[in-house]
């Protein structure tokens, strides 16, 4: 599963070997690899990597697998997304809607604001924002719109936040179906102890094999866009970003050691609820909100079902209680953290979910708390235009 002679994977060994032989950094990444892959963390006592190499009969997971096919299937995932799903299907969609895809107009150009904007955002303080006024001959008013506006230029769209969503909507939407069509004929679904039996001689079927690599093409894709993008909440990015980490680390670990039977059931678990919840959004963003709180219904009993039923008391409970004694090498104990820290993100969305329901039974709106400002800060500019 993983060769031990170099730790780059995207190398033939006929080269890995005459670097680690030849050259002084290739004897230090052999000296790390050896460290690294040490078969006393990831495998079972007494194994070793060779005992882990696929055979014939028994077709286990290669390490290099989940890093050399989803990095270059992520491009693929971008790709498709910039020049066949949006222009094709979703901009259209979009204008159907009655979505405009023009942005706000941008202020007047000015060196003193743009220096006032780059240290300080749209919140400098009373001092600058004095002195920004004596040099431009503004009001403080006027320069604390134009920092608004200067900053609506990085802030995304209606037109942006409905193709981000609808390309999400129907990448979950096809994954959940794939992921519920393979996964009905696996025997651990059914009975999740299999998980642990007969570890780690577990082979890895091809749809299993396509359904891991997809979907991590599909999370470094969506890091890789989510990373350079502008205009987002910090918290509402790094939670994205977090999650993302989760999902790739856990993945490749699971990949790893070959926990694939349980990688799969979190993986199915994590995707019903995505789909309502996106259908929504782009409801909301498209201004037809008869259905939204239909599909808030749907989105909060999947959510309950999966995220704090099967999750905690199916998956996790699995993992704490069911492996045989023996499997107690470090590696398994790692495996528990990472699902820890997966649960502890679902709790956050979880309280934020709740918050939404108990402002909608108090007599308000459906709406993301985490767009309040981001809201907010979009009708200022709007104002603004209006008396400028």
């Amino acid at each position: 599963m993983v060769d031990m002679s170099y730790v780059d994977v995207f190398l033939s060994p006929s080269t890995r070997q005459y670097i680690s032989n030849n050259t002084m950094i290739g004897r230090l990444l052999q000296e790390l690899s050896t460290t690294f892959w040490r078969p006393d963390f990831w495998l079972l006592d007494g194994m070793t990597w060779e005992d882990m190499q696929p055979t014939e009969k028994l077709r286990y997971p290669e390490f290099s697998d989940v890093w050399m096919y989803p990095l270059l299937f992520s491009a693929v995932f971008m790709c498709l997304r910039f020049f066949f799903v949006e222009p094709l299907v979703l901009s259209p969609l979009a204008k159907w809607v009655g979505i405009s895809r023009v942005r706000p107009n941008p202020p007047v150009p000015s060196k003193v604001l743009e220096g006032v904007y780059q240290a300080h955002g749209t919140s400098p303080p009373e001092s600058v924002l004095q002195e920004a006024s004596q040099e431009t001959d503004l009001t403080k008013r006027q320069v604390e719109r134009w920092l608004r506006r200067r900053k609506a230029l990085t802030k995304p769209t209606k037109y942006d936040k409905f193709v981000d969503c609808g390309f999400n909507f129907i990448c979950h939407s096809v994954f959940c179906v794939y992921g519920c069509l393979i996964m009905y004929s696996k025997s651990w679904l059914w009975d999740i102890k299999l998980c642990w039996t007969n570890y780690p001689n577990h082979a890895i079927d091809a749809d299993v094999w396509w359904y891991y690599i997809v979907l991590l093409s599909y999370f470094w894709a969506e890091s890789f866009v989510l990373i350079p993008a502008t205009g987002r909440k910090t918290s509402d990015k790094v939670q994205t970003l977090c999650h993302h980490f989760f999902t790739v680390l856990l993945m490749v670990f699971s990949w790893t050691c070959n926990f694939v039977r349980v990688g799969t059931l979190v993986l199915l678990v994590h995707e019903c609820a995505d789909i309502p919840l996106l259908a929504a959004k782009m409801h909301v963003y498209a201004g037809t909100k008869e259905r939204i709180e239909i599909l808030f219904g749907i989105f909060l009993v999947l959510w309950l079902v999966t995220r704090c039923y099967l999750f905690p008391f199916w998956i996790m409970h699995s993992i704490f209680t069911h492996p045989s004694p023996y499997l107690g090498m470090p590696a398994a104990y790692f495996l528990k953290a990472l699902i820890c820290g997966l649960f502890v993100l679902n709790a956050i969305w979880t309280y934020l979910i709740g918050a939404i329901l108990v402002r909608k039974l108090c007599g308000g709106v459906l709406e993301d708390m985490r767009s309040d400002a981001e809201e907010s800060s979009d009708e200022d500019v709007s104002n603004s235009r209006k008396t400028d």
